[in-house]
């Protein structure tokens, strides 16, 4: 006799597709966890390279890092002036993005780095640059243009205005006015940090503003802490740096006007990636990088008008 064929009853079928339900729900937010850390990995390893490549150009000009506007800069008062300057993303005196493409202190090091895709972190992609300078020249996002998008000078406004920001407490930009132009700090030169391995010097993912920069990825090129924590040094100022990782995770707010950012962007508090004044990167959660505490021997002067503050942010500030 002929063996018959026994089929899968429905109950069978039923208990199979469950298993395999519950398998993927288990292991797909595993998927996503390795997902995201291999795109924190690759931030890192982007960022650490650019920290290596501010040291090797800081060894070729006397241990100290480009400006952010390196390039004749209008806002420093130089005359003549050149262009960009910081948000100006016109093109240099000349006409074309070639006749000064490595401008500010990213494209400085270009030459060291040699790729500018390095300024541009997995989580968040490329700069949508053709909704950030429209046609008619103008722009939505607060940003100078008088040229129209072209691809072949995204190197030009990535080195203008890239995610890979520097920390403007160290290299002090502009000219001898406000927080940025206190006397005896370290303007860039690394003799002057304190504490190489505690200092940051490169900032992953920073945001041009908290509003339609968001969607576009739109860099700052330069930041500085976002006061999360009240009471510190600045009382309303937001730093512009970006934590889309893992989502909220910090301890406070920073104002933007009448809107904060808690608020209007839940998601981009959780942990970004710095690289250090000694050449090392990691991660950071937002609570961490951005503390705030007291000053080691009581006060410091942070302005040139003499204004001081008994707290400071220890990663952020060079020279002390």
């Amino acid at each position: 006799m002929f063996a018959t064929k026994r089929a899968f009853t429905l109950i069978e079928l039923l208990v199979v597709i469950a298993i395999i339900a519950i398998l993927a729900a288990i292991l797909f937010p595993v998927f996503a966890q390795a997902k995201d850390s291999a795109k924190q990995t690759a931030c890192t390893s982007n960022t650490k390279q650019t920290a290596l490549g501010g040291l090797m150009y800081s060894a070729d000009f006397d241990d100290t890092l480009p400006r952010h506007d390196n390039n004749g800069s209008c806002l420093y008062g130089e005359s003549p002036c050149n262009y960009p300057d910081w948000g100006d993303l016109r093109y240099p005196t000349g006409g074309t993005y070639k006749t000064g493409e490595n401008v500010m202190y990213f494209g400085a090091l270009q030459p060291y780095i040699k790729n500018v895709d390095i300024s541009k972190c997995p989580s968040l992609g490329s700069t949508n640059w053709s909704s950030v300078i429209s046609s008619a020249g103008s722009s939505t996002f607060g940003i100078t243009s008088n040229n129209t998008y072209d691809k072949a000078a995204e190197t030009f406004y990535y080195n203008s205005l890239g995610q890979m920001a520097i920390n403007m407490l160290l290299i002090d930009y502009g000219p001898a006015t406000g927080v940025n132009g206190r006397g005896g700090a370290a303007k860039g030169n690394l003799g002057r940090v304190a504490r190489p391995s505690e200092t940051i010097a490169f900032v992953a993912e920073s945001a041009w503003d908290w509003g339609p920069s968001i969607s576009a990825n739109v860099g700052n090129g330069a930041v500085w802490p976002s006061n999360a924590v009240g009471g510190c040094i600045w009382s309303s100022s937001d730093g512009w740096t970006r934590y889309p990782h893992k989502g909220k995770s910090g301890n406070g707010v920073a104002t933007t006007g009448t809107a904060t950012r808690a608020t209007t962007n839940p998601n981009l508090q959780g942990i970004a990636v710095f690289g250090f004044a000694d050449g090392h990167a990691k991660a950071m959660k937002y609570s961490q990088s951005e503390k705030c505490t007291g000053v080691p021997n009581g006060t410091w002067t942070y302005s040139s008008s003499g204004a001081s503050s008994p707290n400071y942010y220890p990663y952020w500030t060079p020279d002390l």
